[in-house]
């Protein structure tokens, strides 16, 4: 069967059902009420607000020039509390929030996803404070 012109091959195979494997590792986590992180991103930047596509942009770009791995929607104008959502399901620790207050005021709004507490932050200080705060 594996040689073409007829002759005996001899083969050995294993297997080990990695399926199967990921299904109890699902269902022990499930059991256990532990939430599994679905990404990498520690830091969701979201805006409240329309036409801030922008603000996102640059600051995602500051967070990345900084070594931090974050993400945004990249629809043009997401609601926030889908923004806030999709962090839950990801198990995304923070979201920096910008919206036009924060821009004037020169902050971001730094949110914990699993206790929902927010903290303006300089805008300058941001990529320090998520350190800080990612660090076990």
């Amino acid at each position: 069967m594996f040689d073409p012109k007829g002759r005996k091959v001899p083969c050995v195979g294993v297997s080990i059902g990695i399926e199967r494997i990921f299904s109890i590792l699902e269902h022990r986590m499930k059991a256990s009420g532990e939430k599994v992180r679905m990404t990498e991103t520690q830091v969701m930047v979201a805006t409240p607000q329309k036409h801030l596509l922008s603000a996102r942009l640059k600051l995602i770009s500051e967070l990345w020039d900084a070594g931090i791995k974050a993400e945004m929607m990249y629809r043009k104008d997401p609601k926030l509390l889908k923004q806030l959502q999709y962090c839950e399901d990801m198990g995304i620790p923070l979201v920096a929030i910008i919206g036009e207050q924060e821009l004037r005021d020169g902050v971001v709004k730094l949110r914990d996803v699993a206790t929902r507490e927010e903290v303006d932050i300089p805008r300058e200080q941001l990529a320090a404070e998520i350190r800080r705060r990612l660090v076990p």
